[in-house]
């Protein structure tokens, strides 16, 4: 079997060199990877330039023909292997190369090599991760920037991962709380549609040939049924033009500005949806102050990923008021919609010069009401969806049985 040489990294995070014996630049990564070194080039002996690991195995997208989505946990985990490496002296060019090669996620990887190309033209990282809007977002650069700016990058990294998990979590623990009244109402509705389609209507051809007269709730179902039926085309088309249509409404900026508040007025999801933007605010505010960023860049940087337009014209707002002067604590409160709370911790951050410190407070504390927030929302729906569900049970059985009962009356009374 041939030779090659290679530069790994090893557990101690120093770079070495040496010379494995493989079947192919692959297997030479992998036997590497077995003795807990970490390959970054990869060559065979008497060949000329390192082949990279990336180059030494064939490209899942290749095999599948298939882009798969990177997800925010994929970014998170990338994030804290490449502070990780940069920590332990390992050069950005290595590091990138090293991780594009280990990338589960063959876009992911494909991304990275881009980065790591953009890097060896002469770029800078964050102007080379900007590139990448949809895996990279504007917190994200500007963050990078402002880590390289202070040549702290490693820990900022960090700091951008541990930001990044928590609100992941924070997002995980919601839709956690949602699936279950989702799929609850999607049975209740599925359960509606087979007894007014399938049972209705056997039971209103018997009540016709009877001539009963027939109660409300028997009537209402009846004509559910025979709307069903009979316009069942129109049905689709009014509910495909209202999808449509809302998803159209909600791009434009009107329409988004109108429904994110809406979302903020709705009871029980709006306090949620508000603690989780000001878990959100303050974590990513304290995350950008430590890596140095002026105020009003922040601002800026933090409104555009704050996911609710409402919001994010009140820190834009907000940002104004700063700059022409007016302390943050002050703009904050001129919005109308940043809870006292909020405002009053800042307001005391800023007298005591401790800013940063006091963003974490808030954060912690906002992090465990939205928790208590989720748990109290999941409690309150279930009773909500049971009693839901005994109504709709109780209308389908007034429906049904009662005329039942008035044909039992009838053949006792005879004719």
């Amino acid at each position: 079997m041939p030779n090659f040489s290679y530069i790994a990294i090893n557990k101690q995070g120093k770079e070495i060199t040496g010379v494995i014996e493989a079947a192919d630049a692959a297997a030479a990564q992998r036997g590497l990877q077995s003795q807990n070194l970490l390959p970054t080039k990869v060559k065979q002996a008497g060949t000329g330039a390192l082949v990279s690991e990336r180059k030494g195995r064939a490209l899942p997208e290749a095999k599948e023909g298939k882009r798969r989505k990177i997800t925010a946990h994929e970014i998170i985990d990338f994030t804290r292997q490449i502070a990780t490496l940069l920590r332990a002296g390992v050069p950005i060019l290595a590091s990138l190369e090293t991780l594009s090669g280990q990338a589960e996620n063959p876009n992911l990887g494909e991304v990275l090599i881009r980065v790591s190309e953009d890097i060896a033209s002469g770029e800078d990282f964050s102007i080379a991760l900007s590139k990448h809007p949809k895996v990279f977002s504007g917190l994200y650069v500007a963050s990078v920037r402002a880590g390289e700016a202070s040549g702290a990058l490693d820990e900022v990294l960090l700091r951008i991962a541990d930001l990044l998990k928590r609100d992941a979590d924070i997002k995980a623990r919601v839709k956690s709380a949602l699936r279950y009244p989702t799929i609850v109402i999607i049975a209740m509705c599925v359960a509606f549609l087979v007894i007014v389609t399938v049972v209705v209507p056997k039971f209103s051809h018997i009540f016709d040939k009877i001539g009963l007269d027939l109660p409300l709730p028997t009537k209402i179902l009846i004509f559910i049924a025979d709307a069903i039926f009979g316009y069942w085309w129109l049905i689709i088309i009014v509910g495909f033009v209202v999808v449509f249509g809302f998803r159209k409404l909600i791009k434009t900026k009107a329409g988004r500005l109108w429904w994110d508040g809406t979302l903020l007025n709705m009871p029980l999801f709006g306090p949620l949806i508000l603690k989780s933007a000001m878990t959100r605010f303050t974590r990513m505010f304290e995350t950008l102050s430590r890596s140095g960023l002026p105020i009003l860049q922040i601002f800026e940087i933090v409104s555009q990923t704050m996911g609710n337009e409402v919001l994010a014209r009140a820190l834009k707002k907000a940002g104004e008021g700063i700059e022409h002067g007016r302390g943050i604590a002050v703009s904050l409160a001129d919005t109308g919609l940043f809870p006292p709370l909020v405002v009053k911790m800042i307001s005391v951050g800023e007298a005591s010069g401790a800013i940063d410190e006091m963003l974490t407070n808030i954060s912690d504390y906002y992090e465990e009401e939205v928790s208590r927030a989720v748990d109290g929302l999941t409690a309150m729906i279930e009773p909500i969806l049971t009693v839901g569900m005994g109504g709709m049970v109780l209308v389908l059985m007034l429906a049904i049985f009662l005329p039942m009962w008035d044909m039992t009356k009838m053949a006792q009374q005879g004719p």
